[in-house]
């Protein structure tokens, strides 16, 4: 992709920064520097790729790189592994951003020039309030007491999990009312005109879906976010768009363009959601998201913490 290749990069050293957030959150980075002592940081998905990525930059010391896109190349890793282990995933798309940052750093130019992109005063937000729900008992008024919070913090679109502990993928909607009752609570709160979006966080089956979708409708849901996981059953998720009138998104933990252009052409999404930790870089979110309007599909893009 021509918007990742400027000039050449050879990496030097990569060292870990972690930071505690909370008791449940960390932020993990990585450090990435070149032989001229070009740094670039990047948040990694967790902990747990440390090593992986350590050992990757070792094998790409002293390297040129003209482009991000010849790291898996160099690797000599296939892009079906990459789509198949979401840690290798996820530790290559970091030190792909990683380069792409060290080349923008060089030039003297912003990730967005870098990108091809048109520098903006503001771009539009959603509040995620789930979050901020970890250390509550997640009661209907739970989710509205942190929904108040973001109405008064200026926001007009929330995106709430309501299903994360009620259901399992062979339950029926009677097992889903709790989770029913938090999105009813939620737009009490922020009222009609806001934006709701509701992710499922994959709970749910080819079958149970479509009678979920169905009580959602009742709340003006403006998406219906992975109601089962896009990268092991695509085929149910394609099933799903097809039976339901809520919008589908998804594809937070997809990597690589391939897979996206199948969410795309298959039907099964009309939201796109690469996330660049996960989905091979900025570059790949980038390309994900301009083919996504270009087959006039929705995009949102995950970015780190």
């Amino acid at each position: 992709m021509d918007i990742g290749k400027h000039g050449d990069v050879r990496l030097a050293s990569v060292e870990f920064i972690s930071v505690e957030v909370t008791d449940r959150t960390t932020w993990t980075h990585a450090l990435f520097r070149d032989d001229d002592c070009v740094e670039a940081l990047v948040e990694i998905s967790s902990w747990k790729v440390v090593k992986q990525i350590a050992r990757l930059v070792s094998e790409l010391v002293g390297q040129k790189l003209v482009s991000e896109d010849e790291i898996t190349a160099l690797l000599g890793i296939d892009e079906a592994l990459l789509c198949a282990d979401q840690s290798l995933g996820a530790s290559v798309s970091a030190i792909r951003t990683g380069v792409v940052l060290i080349n923008a750093e060089r030039r003297g130019l912003s990730l967005t020039e870098t990108l091809g992109g048109t520098i903006r005063d503001s771009v539009e937000l959603y509040a995620n309030i789930n979050r901020a729900l970890f250390t509550t008992p997640r009661k209907p008024e739970d989710f509205a007491v942190v929904a108040d919070w973001a109405v008064r913090a200026g926001f007009s679109t929330f995106k709430c999990a309501p299903f994360d502990e009620a259901i399992s993928s062979d339950t029926t909607t009677d097992a889903a009312k709790a989770g029913l009752e938090r999105v009813a609570a939620v737009r009490r709160v922020i009222g009609p005109q806001a934006r709701l979006l509701v992710d499922c966080h994959g709970r749910f089956s080819a079958d149970t879906a479509p009678r979920i979708a169905g009580e959602l409708s009742d709340f003006d849901v403006a998406w219906f976010e992975e109601p089962v996981d896009p990268t092991s059953v695509p085929g149910d998720l394609a099933r799903i768009a097809s039976e339901v009138d809520l919008p589908v998104a998804g594809g937070e933990h997809v990597y690589g363009s391939t897979l996206f252009n199948e969410l795309v052409a298959s039907g099964a999404t009309s939201v796109i959601m690469p996330d660049i930790q996960y989905c091979g870089g900025v570059v790949d979110a980038t390309w994900a998201g301009r083919q996504a309007v270009a087959d006039g599909a929705g995009f949102s893009l995950h970015c780190p913490s």
